[in-house]
């Protein structure tokens, strides 16, 4: 009896130790990232929980209900993360995903701006922007990538305290309209957005890991103040692994937006365009990770 219970308690703990890490997938940008979408208007079926997917909800890990979990400040609102979970989850039934989300409407990445203030191509202290500065500690990252870090760092450390080995997989990105408003931050986007990446990893101590995100503004003509549409669009595209781009790099993946349903301003996603944008995240994240 006590040789089985001593061969039992091996088992168990074989088991929890060799366990697969979860997935973790962090989700940032703009007003599309924060989704203005209404979960109403989607079909039930697209309403229901998501198995095997949880979100941080700021002390805590939370199974992923739609309009429940707080997703976003508004519950009955959703972006691209809950189209992401159900289809990555869907397509990957032995995963467990747990997803971090922090974007800030109307917002810019490159370090020259201050909010939608352009300030002029060098970066300075305070600004309300993305940039992540050259190096950690820089004086000059955005305030707002310091807000991220000041989400992610905790939800990661909430694993790790918990015991759950986890990997960050990848990391999905929406923004990019703020930053059509002017000619150099349109021009230097793929720059930007590399080095952004890059460094939100060094930044919380991940491996190198795909970068999928949506190319803005589909719809022309485009508003008046998006000046450098055509110029923000372009490189983006250029970024993109399979662009044959000077600028292409090879853990990028950019999801084309063209067709999908967009709100009465042109600007935003309606709900079943946030459903085919997260939906295509979760396809080509998918497909990245499967070429690394």
């Amino acid at each position: 009896m006590l040789r089985l219970t001593i061969v039992a308690m091996t088992t168990m703990l074989c088991v929890f130790t060799f366990a697969d890490p979860v997935d973790v997938f962090i989700f940032s940008g703009q007003s599309n990232m924060v989704g203005a979408a209404q979960l109403d208007d989607l079909p039930e079926t697209q309403r229901a929980p998501v198995p095997h997917a949880r979100f941080w909800a700021g002390n805590g890990f939370e199974d992923y209900v739609p309009g429940t979990t707080p997703t976003g400040k508004r519950p009955e609102r959703f972006g691209p993360e809950l189209a992401f979970a159900a289809t990555y989850t869907n397509a990957h039934p032995e995963a467990s995903i747990y997803l971090i989300k922090y974007a800030v409407g109307g917002r810019p990445l490159h370090g020259g701006w201050d909010n939608q203030k352009w300030l002029g191509e060098a970066p300075g202290p305070g600004r309300e922007t993305f940039y992540p500065g050259e190096k950690p500690g820089d004086p000059n990252a955005g305030t707002l990538h310091q807000n991220l870090l000041n989400v992610v760092r905790p939800a990661l450390a909430h694993l790790k305290n918990a015991g759950i080995d986890y990997r960050v997989r990848g990391i999905l990105w929406m923004q990019g309209e703020a930053d059509a408003k002017h000619e150099i931050p349109a021009r230097a986007y793929a720059t930007s957005l590399k080095q952004w990446h890059l460094r939100l990893l060094e930044d919380i101590g991940a491996d190198l890991c795909p970068l999928v995100y949506g190319q803005v503004l589909p719809h022309e003509p485009a508003l008046e103040r998006f000046t450098n549409r055509s110029d923000v669009r372009a490189s983006q595209s250029n970024l993109d692994h399979g662009s044959g781009h000077s600028d292409s790099w090879e853990w990028a993946t950019m999801v084309p937006t063209e067709g999908m349903g967009l709100a009465d301003d042109t600007v935003h996603y309606n709900a079943a365009g946030q459903w085919a944008l997260g939906k295509a995240f979760a396809e080509a994240m998918s497909t990245a990770l499967e070429s690394k």
